[in-house]
């Protein structure tokens, strides 16, 4: 028998589907789903079939899709690798070549074989002609298929391009396929003819003269949905899940399969020349015809649920689906205390015994009583990564599935607001003020605060929600715009004040003096000496100008020094009582003063 399968467009619509790859079907890709474990059954004496029952017991992988010849059986693993075994000298078996990957389909016939990868590739191989390569191994570099089947003999491969015509290589085939053919979805070839399946359920058949080729019955308007071949032999699987088979020698005592129930409903269908198998919906293999090594289906799959069979002339295969996960458990959301995990379960191959369990772990340590799909993040969870398994049973398997960690849990980012005062909220150059920032939140904020005064900037800590600053007392009588920023910590974000203007006032300044005449005569003193002190806020320069009037002299203007001392000298002055006006003309951080100094000559 030859197999056959399609390469679907995507995997998910193989999905959705929720069947296998199965020999001569027009089937997608394999469903994942259908994966598992090759069961082979039929004449373990026959020198031809024998060797293709035994399974390699490296063959661990689970299998996604198998095909036979008359003396070996093949599989592709869900990993995308080939193996072949069976009789010797079967260079079905022993021409595979080596590093093959990617491959989602196997088709083998006496001596020859191919695979499909996923992205349409073909890979053939097979006995070699003389000093030539086996010709079916000569595959069009531009061929991309969907489907494909090879010809036993010298070798003859067939395959529905991805534009749905027919691609032919390899050795001439003594019957040539009907021209035009078109809107194909699978082919199937025995060694005797070929089927050719139509996207619209209907088929075209050629290949040398006989009853599968020249009686081929009316399926009432039926749309066939599968294909198979064998040695002067076909069969079709309908899309009400009945079969037909015809062509020489019908294996007799084929099941009545109605399409009424799972069980009614064929998926998989597979024959040569004396025997059938097929796997119904439920999963139950089904044997029949003259061989009854083949006809007998053995006991191990009983209890396990089928996803393809394939019939050569002394054995035949089928992959029991292995009980596993399918898709592993994701986690979505933030890892931050206060926000909310979901998980999203794992799903299997088969039907659990009952349904799935779910837990979550904080590291490698279940968390306690978080069982459900949503897990709220506390302050346990802090700096430990987050992850949900699935957990199933059917029969003597468990499967633990396991989402991929979280990041490690980071604590939540609260908002905070920051406002600015400052106190004495007025004053006079000299005066002391302190500059507080408060920064509110629902957490407990750390860090610093950074005030900003004209190009001065300076980093305070916060203690209790606070941060203080005194500015300097000499600040410049004039506005000044403060500002103040919260660099936030790992759990309060950052935030700014409201900008604080002040205004400071010109400090006041008194101004006394003492003079002291000298010199003195009867009429005159030669001299008299008034020095002047203006005394400013500590740390404020009342440097600046004092102008001194005493009556009848002249005016005499002097500058007062950083420590507000000045002298004036009045020469030859009258002997009397006077009065001498100081006034201070002040500077930019000190405000004007006057007074008078009287004295006696």
């Amino acid at each position: 028998m030859r197999l056959r399968t399609l390469l679907a467009t995507t995997v998910s619509s193989a999905l959705a589907l929720g069947i296998a790859s199965v020999p001569a079907l027009a089937v997608p890709v394999p469903d994942p789903a259908g994966a598992g474990t090759v069961i082979a059954w039929g004449d373990p004496e026959n020198p031809n079939g024998g060797p293709a029952l035994a399974v390699p017991s490296d063959l661990t992988q689970p299998v996604l899709s198998i095909a036979a010849s008359n003396r070996a059986t093949g599989a592709v693993t869900l990993d995308g690798h080939v193996r072949v075994w069976g009789a010797a000298g079967a260079a079905e078996a022993e021409e595979v070549p080596s590093g093959i990957t990617g491959a989602v389909a196997i088709s083998i016939s006496s001596n020859n074989g191919a695979v499909l990868h996923q992205d349409g590739r073909i890979t053939g191989w097979g006995a070699p002609v003389g000093i030539d390569p086996a010709p079916v191994s000569q595959v069009p570099t531009d061929l991309r298929a969907k489907a494909v089947a090879v010809q036993g003999g010298l070798g003859t491969g067939f395959a529905v391009r991805t534009d749905g015509t027919l691609a032919v290589w390899g050795t001439t085939p003594a019957i040539t396929p009907p021209e035009g053919l078109s809107g194909l979805v699978d082919v199937s070839a025995s060694l005797s003819h070929i089927i050719a399946l139509r996207a619209d359920g209907t088929i075209a058949t050629w290949g040398n003269p006989g009853p599968a080729v020249d009686a081929v019955p009316d399926f009432g308007g039926k749309k066939v949905v599968r294909i198979a071949t064998g040695p002067s032999r076909s069969g079709v699987v309908f899309e009400d899940g009945t079969i037909e088979i015809w062509g020489s020698s019908v294996p007799s005592g084929e099941p009545a399969f109605d399409g009424t129930t799972a069980a009614q409903k064929v998926i998989s269908l597979g024959l040569w020349s004396g025997n059938a198998a097929a796997v119904t919906a439920d999963g139950q293999v089904h044997g029949w015809g003259s061989a009854a090594p083949m006809a007998t289906v053995p006991s191990t799959l009983e209890d396990r649920p089928a996803s393809a069979v394939v019939v050569g002339n002394f054995h035949v295969a089928a992959i029991a689906i292995t009980f596993r996960d399918l898709t592993k458990p994701t986690v979505a959301g933030e890892p931050t205390v206060g926000e909310t995990l979901t998980a999203t379960p794992a799903t299997f191959s088969l039907t659990p015994d009952a349904p799935a369990t779910g837990q979550w772990y904080a590291g490698d340590a279940p968390i306690e009583g978080q069982t459900g799909t949503t897990l709220p993040l506390t302050a346990a969870q802090l700096g430990k990564a987050i992850s949900y398994r699935s957990t199933a049973t059917r029969g003597d398997d468990t499967v633990i599935s396991s989402s991929v960690p979280t990041g490690a849990v980071t604590p939540a980012v609260v908002a905070s607001t920051t406002t600015l005062s400052v106190s004495p909220a007025k004053g006079a150059v000299g005066t002391a003020r302190t500059v507080t920032a408060t920064v509110g939140s629902t957490g407990t904020p750390t860090g610093s605060v950074a005030f900003t005064l004209g190009a001065t900037t300076v980093s305070k800590p916060l203690a209790g929600g606070k941060a203080t600053w005194t500015l300097p007392t000499t600040l410049a009588a004039g506005s000044h715009r403060i500002t103040a920023s919260y660099g936030g910590d790992s759990t309060t974000e950052p935030s700014t004040a409201t900008p604080v203007t002040i205004s400071v006032a010109k400090a006041v300044a008194k101004v006394s003096g003492k003079a002291k005449a000298t010199g003195k005569t009867k009429k005159t003193a030669k001299r008299v000496s008034v020095t002047i002190t203006v005394k400013a806020p500590r740390g404020v320069s009342p440097a600046g100008k004092v102008t001194i009037a005493l009556k009848g002299e002249k005016k005499l203007t002097v500058r007062v020094n950083a420590k507000g001392k000045a002298t004036a000298t009045f020469k030859t002055v009258k002997r009397g009582k006077h009065t001498a006006t100081v006034k201070y003309a002040g500077n930019a951080n000190v405000a004007a003063a006057r007074t008078k100094v009287k004295l006696k000559v």
